[in-house]
């Protein structure tokens, strides 16, 4: 089948064969199909039956925040699924990014777990690196507690150097499978603490030991910028968001929040029966439940927040979170190894 590169109006042309997309994950994979550029750099093809009908596309591209390994996005028509499409597609976009900044970076790729791309990137000889999900929890379902550890709560700007070097320092610690990049304090903000991120409050749990955690919450109408390093958010990088519009939701959207515990900088943070362990995921629960008062909350939860995933394993196990989505992100070798 004809593969060329991806030009300016194929995005509707795919939107119109895929439909919808089902997952926030997706919409922002799909967001990648554009027209191959150098800034941002990214390298996009398509597959037509007959010129202007599309049936797949692939794509690779940077993660400027992860700037050892690139995002890869792979879709075809649902009429197309298991002929070798996919790998064709996936190949021809491997073979456009030879000379380019992308070769030789390794790959990652975010499906929805169980889903045909689960399949599809281990037959590609991918293998599973982190775990995200995202869970929903309602507003109230955490009644505010800890008594006067509560007056340690303090309300910041997100242009705050407290915050934002705090938020490096974890950023850095939950991703230790993808190394981030040697930021300053300005290109984190811009990043992920910036109005253009869509970041618009944040609060800090500290005390006379230091900071404990912290929580940044996003403007609803940037939940659909993409991609993200945070969860994926592959998360999949351009402007890091958390969270995600879920689709079909409320017409009172739920706040999206970063929720970061500062025990998960630790190397003890790893060990849930560590000290401190226990009095972290409490920390975090309280600022959860003073953030969660008046509104749903959205959070997006790796594996690699043990601090958090295990708050989150006991919000829902106690029914007082639903998982709403559940992601795998796989892990490949560089492009100019296929």
């Amino acid at each position: 089948m004809p593969i060329r590169p991806l030009t300016d109006g194929d995005d509707l042309r795919l939107g119109e064969v895929f439909g919808d997309a089902d997952t926030p994950a997706a919409h922002m994979a799909r967001s990648l199909f554009r027209p191959s550029s150098d800034a941002p750099l990214l390298r996009s093809v398509i597959a037509e039956v007959v010129p202007g009908v599309p049936v797949g596309a692939a794509t690779i591209a940077e993660s400027p925040v992860h700037p050892y390994r690139a995002w890869v996005h792979v879709e075809v028509a649902a009429e197309e699924s298991g002929r070798g499409l996919g790998r064709e597609l996936f190949e021809a976009a491997c073979a456009e990014t030879v000379g380019t900044a992308l070769e030789g970076l390794d790959l990652r790729a975010r499906v929805q777990a169980g889903s045909p791309g689960e399949g599809f990137a281990q037959a590609l000889g991918f293998a599973p690196l982190t775990t995200t999900r995202v869970i929903k929890v309602p507003a109230g379902a955490l009644p505010p507690s800890g008594g006067g550890r509560a007056e340690d709560l303090e309300i910041v700007s997100t242009g705050s150097v407290k915050l934002t070097k705090a938020f490096l320092a974890w950023y850095s610690a939950v991703n230790k499978d993808d190394a981030v990049a040697d930021l300053s304090v300005g290109q984190v903000n811009t990043a992920f603490l910036s109005e253009a991120a869509g970041a618009h409050g944040a609060a800090l749990l500290g005390g006379d030991e230091g900071l404990r955690a912290f929580a940044v919450s996003y403007a609803r109408e940037a939940a659909q910028q993409a991609p993200r390093d945070i969860v994926d958010v592959e998360s999949s990088s351009g402007s890091q968001v958390p969270g995600g519009q879920v689709p079909g939701a409320e017409e009172e959207a739920p706040t999206e929040l970063i929720l970061a515990s500062m025990f998960e900088t630790r190397d003890e943070a790893a060990d849930p029966t560590s000290e401190g362990f226990g009095a972290a995921v409490a920390d975090a629960a309280l600022l959860l439940a003073r953030l969660s008062v008046d509104a749903d909350v959205v959070l997006e939860v790796t594996s690699g927040m043990p601090v958090i995933s295990a708050l989150a394993d006991r919000l829902v196990d106690s029914g007082k979170a639903t998982e709403l989505y559940r992601y795998e992100t796989f892990t490949g070798p560089p492009a100019d190894t296929f």
